[in-house]
């Protein structure tokens, strides 16, 4: 009975010690002296200007000298997709990206990216989420009706709601807003009544544009327009903020790049001077460094840490 006592006794004390084992395996897989592979998006875009306004490193909005060896991100799923597929990459997507990603959502300053801590001002890594039009001799009649009727979807209940339902972060209640039906019935709002209930088969394009972060709102707003207005085709090409001035009102608003509606993850900026009524914020949106599902060595950054990644090339993750 003694020698059984003590067999179960060195078995159990070889279990813990394989559980100890493979718990300091586990804990060993990240090699902190790995160089980091520090990734962000082109000049043009919404996420890059709040991102590095966020962490005090203005020069690196517009500058990728001040970025040295860093690794470009078309857009906002390719910065996903490059992280994920780099154990020991760092980035920043849109907080309305996080939920799906597969990636790990770092805390900035000690709080963690969330809705209610961007509403309440706590996440300082936060930005707007804003739209231009074209203006209004610039487009046809049917146009100008199509646009204004959009930008009175979005302000509605069912806008609200749908912006919320893709991750955009609201300041008001849905329910102060009023219904699309009763904005219909407004009667500054009877050509957009009129176009609403147009039902001929005839369709017109709507272009839209702009922040690639903005896109997943954009589309949701567009398609349940669609079904309030069977004549609103919506058609989207999304390549960047700066794309969306250029587009409605700015150098490319009569190219091939030309849309009625661009959207912003950004302000416009001093050279992007918008015609009066044509601009808007649809809602707020966080900006969240990211980092692969494997590093576990980190969970929170500072401005400064963040700062200094940006800065150094060939920085390792043991030097932060």
């Amino acid at each position: 009975m003694k020698l059984r006592k003590k067999s179960l006794c060195t078995i159990a004390c070889l279990a813990l010690g394989v559980l100890a084992s493979c718990s300091s395996n586990a804990s060993a897989e990240f090699d902190t002296t790995k160089t980091i592979t520090r990734y962000s998006r082109d000049t043009t875009s919404g996420t890059r200007d709040g991102f590095f306004t966020a962490i005090g490193y203005s020069e690196a909005k517009e500058d990728d000298t001040k970025i040295p060896g860093f690794v470009k991100a078309d857009d906002n799923g390719n910065m996903i997709s490059l992280v994920k597929n780099d154990e020991y990459g760092i980035g920043y997507i849109s907080l309305a990206s996080l939920a799906d990603s597969g990636l790990t959502g770092v805390k900035f300053e000690g709080v963690v990216p969330s809705e209610e801590a961007v509403v309440d001002g706590t996440y300082k890594l936060s930005r707007n989420f804003n739209y231009i039009t074209k203006v209004e001799s610039d487009v046809s009649e049917v146009e100008w009706k199509l646009i204004k009727g959009f930008k009175l979807f979005m302000s509605s209940q069912e806008g609200l709601a749908i912006i919320k339902s893709k991750d955009g972060i609201l300041e008001t209640s849905i329910g102060s807003a009023t219904k699309w039906s009763d904005i219909l019935k407004k009667a500054e709002n009877t050509d957009v009544k009129e176009i609403c209930n147009k039902n001929d088969g005839t369709s017109v394009e709507i272009k839209f544009g702009g922040s690639t972060s903005v896109e997943k709102v954009a589309k949701a707003l567009t398609s349940a327009f669609a079904e309030k207005c069977p004549t609103f085709k919506p058609v989207h090409n999304h390549t960047g903020s700066g794309a969306a001035y250029k587009g409605t009102q700015g150098s490319e608003k009569d190219s091939v790049n030309s849309m009625h509606v661009g959207f912003l993850s950004r302000e416009l900026n001093d050279s992007e001077q918008a015609a009066e009524g044509s601009s808007g914020r649809i809602c707020k949106d966080g900006i969240v460094c990211v980092v692969n599902a494997k590093n576990t060595y980190k969970d929170n950054f500072t401005k400064d840490e963040l700062k200094k990644i940006y800065s150094t090339e060939g920085i390792k993750w043991n030097e932060i």
